[in-house]
């Protein structure tokens, strides 16, 4: 089954998603992603989850902000307005251009230089079941740079609320989020970054 992530994507990106097939709601989470997801006192969630990655900062930066970059890792359709009030859309079918309907699409609240980028799903494909909840959820990309060439990137989404579509979404997302990590990583860590 062909899916979104943040994007994300980004959610992301643009909904940080990743094509993914299978059931991610039963998936184990690859490894070396971290889940420190948690419960604020008002009873939302965050789903926050992790991943220390052999490379630049400056180099996973541009995979999620540089839409050629993102089309090499992520989906093969995308276009990345990176400021504040700008957005991140994109398409895992090849075949639906940048404005169809169905793509997925971020509103960016703000970013910092390649330490941090938030941002909103505005518009999601119209088959994604509980699609509401996740226009309540903000995704914070956060860029931790450990020792030069490694990177920590952490991705949390907040304001999943305990109702029925959050709770039908906040699985799926939990899956995806990790494989968007794995599938970063796998692209990026360790060769020393984008050419």
């Amino acid at each position: 089954m062909k899916a979104l992530l943040i994007a994300a994507a980004l959610l992301a990106a643009p909904a940080l998603a990743a094509p993914m097939t299978g059931d991610v709601h039963n998936a184990p989470l690859p490894a070396n992603v971290v889940d420190s997801s948690f419960v604020a006192p008002d009873g939302s969630r965050t789903l926050q989850l992790s991943m220390v990655i052999k490379a630049p900062v400056a180099v996973l930066w541009k995979a999620f902000v540089d839409a050629g970059e993102f089309q090499k890792w992520s989906a093969p359709v995308a276009a990345i307005d990176l400021r504040t009030g700008g957005s991140i859309e994109a398409s895992y079918d090849p075949k639906k251009p940048i404005g169809d309907p169905d793509n997925i699409r971020h509103r960016i609240l703000t970013y910092l230089p390649e330490r941090l980028l938030v941002f909103q799903n505005v518009q999601a494909p119209s088959g994604l079941k509980g699609r509401e909840a996740l226009a309540r959820v903000v995704a914070v990309l956060e860029f931790t740079p450990l020792k030069p060439g490694v990177t920590r990137v952490q991705l949390s989404q907040t304001g999943w609320g305990d109702d029925p579509a959050s709770n039908g979404l906040y699985g799926f997302f939990q899956r995806g989020n990790a494989q968007v990590l794995a599938h970063m990583n796998a692209t990026y860590g360790g060769k020393g970054g984008a050419k």
